[in-house]
Formats: structure tokens, C-alpha cells, sequence
């Protein structure tokens, strides 16, 4: 039970980073389309913009899935210490399913540092750039 209650503690927090990481992507399309207006003004295409573009794309392309992973992690775990309590499993069964769902929370975290990683970078372009 406390792999369990240890994994339901880190979806709580990775709920909390996937809400930085939509308040982050919001804030980024806001500044991508004023960047968009000022790169317009210079007809000088950059790089940058097209990394910042592809990287809301992929955000924009994964978001749901990702909420959607969230959610089933939540509920197979509460799925699981229901199970358990019941006595449902042996211990081999019980090993494997936890080192799932310990897999899977893991992916999860990874997938959110990753967005949160770009767009942290992403901003730090936009507000150099603004600086110019």
C-alpha cells in the first residue's frame, strides 16, 4: 500500500505540473502571436520562431492524451488498493502491477518536464528578443 499511496502522491503533483504546463503553453501562444506581428514588421524569418511553433504543435497534439493518462492513473490506483485490500492478486501480480503503474507515473513526469523544459526556454527567446 505505500508504493501505492507513494504514486498517488506524485499524479497529485504531476496534476499540479500539467497546470503549469497549460498555464505555460497559454501564456506562450499569446507571446507567439505578438512575436509573430513583430517578426512580420522585420521580414526576417528566424529559427526560433519555427522551433516555438513546432514545440506548441506538439504540446497542442499531446495535451489531451496526456490529461486523459492522468486521470487513468489516478483511477488504476485507486483501482489497485481496492484490489489489494480485497486480496485479489498474489504477490507476483501484485509486482507487476505496480511496477506498471510506477512506469507509467514516471512517463508521465518525463513527458511534463520535457514541455515544461521547452517552453521555459521558449520564453526566455521571447523576452531576449523583445529586449532587441
Amino acid at each position: 500500500m505505500k508504493r501505492i499511496d507513494t504514486m498517488e502522491k506524485q499524479v497529485s503533483k504531476i496534476e499540479k505540473k500539467y497546470q503549469e504546463t497549460e498555464t505555460a503553453f497559454n501564456e506562450l501562444v499569446e507571446d507567439c502571436i505578438e512575436f509573430d506581428g513583430k517578426l512580420r514588421n522585420d521580414n526576417n524569418p528566424r529559427p526560433e520562431m519555427q522551433l516555438l511553433r513546432a514545440y506548441l504543435q506538439q504540446y497542442e497534439d499531446e495535451r489531451i492524451p496526456l490529461k486523459e493518462e492522468i486521470d487513468y492513473s489516478k483511477s488504476q490506483l485507486s483501482d489497485l488498493k481496492d484490489d489489494f485490500e480485497n486480496g485479489l492478486y498474489d504477490e507476483t501480480q501484485r509486482e507487476e502491477y505496480l511496477a506498471s503503474e510506477e512506469k507509467a507515473v514516471k512517463t508521465l513526469n518525463a513527458k511534463l518536464d520535457y514541455f515544461l523544459d521547452r517552453f521555459e526556454k521558449q520564453s526566455e527567446f521571447i523576452k531576449s528578443f523583445e529586449k532587441q
